[in-house]
């Protein structure tokens, strides 16, 4: 049994002042210890760890700890200690940990004290079984008696407890668990107090937290504003897209490159960069977010419809919060822009439509006005124009409106480049495009021809275009026999299957000047008058006669080269040949009346094709 501390007696009239003053001295020095390391703000598990190293000091102990619950409050863990050792308390916290809702049968001294507000000792706790579940950590901590004091709120909720262990069997006295009572009173208010000013500061640092919040999104909105205003500015300046991307470059100091949805470059801030090729760019799906890695590309909007890219080079680092901000609202103006610009174009397109469909009409009132309204367009229709039309094929019907839009935007934003501009626009499922006469020379009329062809043609992977072009047309009433022509030209040459070229009326020869003629009818009536009974034959009997003539005259009246091309054998072909004869009254094998057969074939076509047209 080891020897009671020495604590200091309550003073009466027969005891020593002089043996009781120093005593006294040291535990108020030590509480005001206590006390000022609160009040100077000190972190919480310092306070735990000096009430231990104190009641350790008073009291004479080798180890002290202050438990405390844990978050879940199903549990008391070890948060300041004095001579417990660091694998001790981890041992206690993780593996022994004090259970606060176990029942009071098999609860541990300190969850005991904890529930019942009032102190715990056990003398020894090798000869107290319940102590069993500690008793292994406690020999290699090498403590043989504790006693655990619980810490009281003013209100009388325990708010933890103070531990005290001893190497030997030690008999807690009443007035030694007196002494800690008190210490544990003190404790408790200096655990409170320290808790409310770490509260306190938590709030005060989330405060300022939240206050560097919201200054940052004050500053980021006003940053965002400015850079809407500056993007927008541009905009109502006439900056258009070219404008947006010079401002957005310079925002987040990124070379930028937008284009339409089209592949179109309607905007690019350095001509060095080297952005992805227009087969790269058009592979890459919108919800792609790089190109090998170098290259974000951001999606334009416009009624949930993608209608323009934002592509942005690398840089060495990635895009800060605002820079994202810059490129959603380049992207906002950019879908502006294009509506308004689209607008502004439908408008003009149906004007030039308009314009046109009186024009190639040819109706006497509406003569009266299209100079006049082509001059407010832009175009000078008091002097000579070429006219080049252009169809397009191989389209599902869905489409075919769409894929006309898409070529006469390209062919409209060619035209604009071009001086003086040529005025195009569509007409009955056509694209038709007039040409001022500048002195062009033949070879660069059809250079321009096919640039439009494969401008329309560019629309639609299956698209096929064919263009014809008119000469020279003087006077107002000569373009509506152009516009007859052209489209006479286009239809026989699908007829005969030369569609996807480039086509000048005058190649054409005789065909071309015979779709010229303002009446065909006369026409029409000699290519029945000699193949009439041929075309009738195949209506009435389901065969082909007219297509094995055709494929005979452009095999140059070679019988086995007209059976291969038709997939058939040449005794099939003289058959049908000798039935063409007997029906027309006509021998092939005479240059004369082959020759009418051919021409009677070819006015017929051109007959059909003025009337489709």
């Amino acid at each position: 049994m080891t020897s009671k501390p020495k604590v200091a007696p309550v003073p009466d009239h027969d005891s020593h002042p002089a043996r009781e003053l120093p005593e006294v001295h040291r535990w108020l020095s030590s509480v005001r210890k206590i006390t000022k390391t609160v009040a100077t703000g000190r972190p919480l598990p310092e306070v735990l760890d000096l009430i231990a190293h104190t009641a350790a000091l008073l009291m004479g102990y080798e180890f002290c700890g202050v438990l405390i619950p844990d978050p879940t409050r199903r549990a008391l863990v070890i948060e300041g200690s004095s001579g417990l050792s660091a694998h001790y308390i981890a041992q206690v916290n993780a593996d022994r940990p004090v259970r606060l809702d176990q029942a009071e049968s098999v609860e541990a001294p300190s969850s005991a004290a904890f529930r019942t507000g009032a102190p715990v000792a056990i003398a020894d706790i090798e000869a107290t079984p319940q102590f069993a579940p500690w008793g292994g950590v406690a020999r290699e901590q090498g403590y043989r008696s504790m006693i655990s004091v619980p810490l009281m709120e003013s209100k009388g909720v325990a708010i933890g407890t103070l531990n005290c262990y001893r190497r030997s069997v030690h008999h807690f006295a009443d007035e030694e668990i007196a002494l800690l009572t008190v210490l544990a009173d003190h404790a408790a208010i200096a655990l409170t107090t320290a808790r409310l000013r770490s509260d306190e500061t938590k709030r005060m640092d989330e405060l300022v937290l939240l206050n560097e919040e919201l200054h940052q999104q004050r500053d980021l909105l006003q940053k965002s504003e400015d850079i809407h205003r500056r993007l927008t500015e541009i905009a109502l300046r006439g900056g258009g897209v070219p404008g947006i991307t010079t401002a957005l470059s310079i925002l987040i100091s990124r070379a930028i490159l937008i284009e339409d949805n089209h592949g179109t470059v309607l905007g690019r801030s350095s001509r060095t960069e080297p952005f992805p090729d227009d087969r790269a760019r058009a592979e890459t799906t919108s919800d792609e977010a790089s190109v090998a890695g170098e290259f974000r590309c951001h999606s334009v909007l416009l009624a949930e419809s993608e209608v323009a890219r934002i592509w942005i080079s690398r840089g060495q680092s990635p895009l800060t919060s605002i820079e994202d901000r810059a490129v959603e609202h380049a992207a906002l103006v950019t879908s502006l822009e294009l509506l308004r610009s689209r607008t502004a174009d439908e408008v003009r397109w149906r004007l030039h439509g308009d314009l046109l469909s009186d024009l190639l009409g040819g109706e006497p009132s509406a003569m009266d006005t299209v100079v006049e309204r082509a001059g407010r367009l832009g175009h000078n229709l008091t002097i000579g124009h070429s006219m080049v039309v252009v169809a397009l094929t191989g389209i599902e019907g869905e489409l075919v409106d769409s894929c006309l839009q898409q070529a006469i935007g390209r062919i409209n934003g060619w035209a604009e480049t071009m001086t003086p501009q040529p005025l195009s626009a569509v007409h009955r499922d056509r694209i038709v495009v007039l040409i001022p006469d500048i002195g062009q020379s033949r070879d660069t009329l059809a250079d321009t021809a096919e640039k439009i062809r494969v401008l329309a043609g560019s629309t639609v992977p299956k698209a096929v275009a064919t263009s014809i072009t008119v000469g020279r047309s003087a006077g107002l009433g000569d373009y509506a026999l152009a516009h007859r022509s052209a489209v006479g030209a286009l239809s026989l040459l699908a007829l005969t299957g030369r569609s996807g070229a480039a086509v000048s009326l005058d190649d054409l020869g005789l065909v071309g000047l015979l779709l010229q003629l303002d009446d065909t009818e006369q026409l029409v009536q000699y290519a029945d008058r000699v193949l009439g009974p041929v075309r009738r034959h195949d209506n009435t009997r389901g065969t082909d006669l007219i297509g094995t003539l055709r494929a005979y005259l452009a095999c140059g009246l070679i019988s086995s080269d007209t059976a291969r091309v038709l997939h058939i054998h040449p005794n099939t072909v003289g058959q049908r040949l000798r039935r063409i004869q007997t029906l027309t009254g006509m021998d092939l094998t005479r240059p004369d009346h082959t020759m009418e057969i051919a021409v009677a074939l070819t006015v017929g076509d051109v007959g059909d094709s003025s009337r489709t047209g």
